[in-house]
């Protein structure tokens, strides 16, 4: 798939497009693979207040003013090529942190890459991840606060295409047909297929 003129992207993982494509939107998944179901490009949780969105960018901020004692925040965005990019910054030196982590976990219960652990008045910077998943962590300690930071997100393509179940197939590579019991197999579309009853 092509992103702009004269510059190419290549298809998520287990996906293609067909030659000519101008979007990634056109890349659908392969035979034997379905689209996952999409997921909000941004989810955000904790004390400095949010909401999710299905937007492929904007602003994550502590809020607005000097942030509070004992903030406690994160900001997870999906999609490949994902990116953060702060535009001011500034907390109380070697006490309260922004962490920008990566992982291809949802959750970040494993392969948490750190790839940013700022604070005080850093250098700004883009930071972007080479795994599904971008998230950023603030925190605060009980004394002394600063401005905060702001910083602008965007998510890239967020197809995701994976397997079918066991003996299940996809009937096309659209992305969106359901992966389907392969025959001498029964089950529901999209569900665990198991064998026909002999003489069935």
């Amino acid at each position: 798939a092509t992103a702009g003129e004269g510059s190419c992207t290549a298809c998520p993982s287990h996906s293609s497009s067909a030659a000519g494509s101008d979007e990634l939107t056109d890349c659908a998944c392969d035979a034997g693979y379905i689209r996952e179901a999409v997921v909000e490009a941004i989810q955000c949780g904790g004390s400095c207040g949010c909401s999710g969105s299905l937007a492929p960018g904007g602003v994550i901020s502590d809020g607005a003013g000097a942030y509070s004692n004992y903030e406690d925040c994160w900001w997870i965005i999906s999609g490949n090529s994902s990116s953060v990019s702060f535009s001011s910054f500034s907390t109380e030196s070697n006490y309260d942190y922004v962490y920008v982590e990566e992982s291809g976990d949802a959750s970040f219960s494993s392969g948490v890459v750190v790839l940013a652990t700022l604070s005080g008045t850093p250098a700004l910077a883009t930071y972007s991840a080479t795994e599904r998943f971008l998230r950023l962590r603030f925190t605060s300690d009980s004394i002394h606060t600063r401005d905060g930071f702001t910083a602008s997100w965007t998510s890239g393509f967020s197809t995701v295409c994976v397997t079918c179940p066991a003996n299940a197939e996809s009937s096309s590579s659209s992305g969106s047909a359901l992966c389907q019991c392969s025959a001498g197999f029964t089950g529901a579309d999209g569900g665990p297929c198991s064998a026909c009853e002999a003489g069935t």
